[in-house]
């Protein structure tokens, strides 16, 4: 049985607004590090606030939340900024293809 994440990680504003090189780079390092498939939130091209749209899939339903916790923690750590806000995502693949076939 396999299970889905799909989470969107969102920068608090700063009065500067961020480069989106850095914003690229800490993409890139997510990638890298965790393995998970990682894009830049479609409102900071729109000169909206910073974010990342983080996706996964896992057989372990603990295991994908614990990973969110650990991507949101090296998000801060980065020195990008603080989370402001987090939504999650988290599906069950059997159930959520049942209901789709018919």
């Amino acid at each position: 049985n396999m299970f889905f994440v799909v989470t969107k990680l969102t920068f608090e504003s700063q009065a500067k607004p961020r480069d989106a090189r850095d914003l690229a780079s800490l993409v890139e390092k997510l990638r890298a590090r965790f393995r998970i498939s990682v894009e830049i939130a479609d409102e900071f091209h729109k000169g909206g606030d910073a974010g990342v749209v983080v996706a996964a899939v896992h057989p372990n339903e603990m295991k994908l939340s614990g990973l969110i916790d650990a991507i949101a923690d090296a998000c801060e750590d980065s020195g990008f900024g603080r989370i402001h806000s987090e939504n999650t995502i988290l599906e069950d693949c059997e159930s959520f293809t049942e209901e789709h076939e018919g």
